[in-house]
């Protein structure tokens, strides 16, 4: 019975791991910087940073796909970018799949670098 156990326990940490979200984070495709978001719930999510001055109205994420995610692709020049998501028009969250750092105003912005 032990072996079995194990077995069972062993398929079902692999059934797991292949449900689980793939990362999140920036990352450089052919038409510029695809950025994405977990919120199955929200009704919209958008993209505040350096490259649109911080205007939640400027660029939308579509979705949210089967999986609850939500995507933008921007296109980016080379350069470091801070930024936040904005869910529901009205909350400033961070990038989790993203490094942030200090504002200089007591918060933290996620931080994108884009290097060819």
């Amino acid at each position: 019975m032990p072996f079995f156990k194990r077995v069972t326990g062993f398929f079902l940490l692999l059934i797991l791991a292949a449900c689980a979200p793939k990362s999140l984070a920036p990352v450089m495709v052919p038409d510029g910087v695809r950025f994405s978001y977990y919120a199955p719930k929200a009704t919209g999510v958008s993209i505040v940073g350096s490259f649109n001055h911080w205007d939640p109205e400027q660029d939308r994420l579509t979705g949210p796909d089967s999986n609850g995610v939500w995507t933008v692709v921007l296109p980016l020049p080379p350069g470091r970018y801070e930024y936040h998501f904005v869910i529901n028009g009205k909350e400033w969250v961070l990038d989790p799949s993203a490094p942030s750092e200090d504002d200089g105003l007591g918060g933290f912005n996620s931080l994108f670098v884009y290097e060819p």
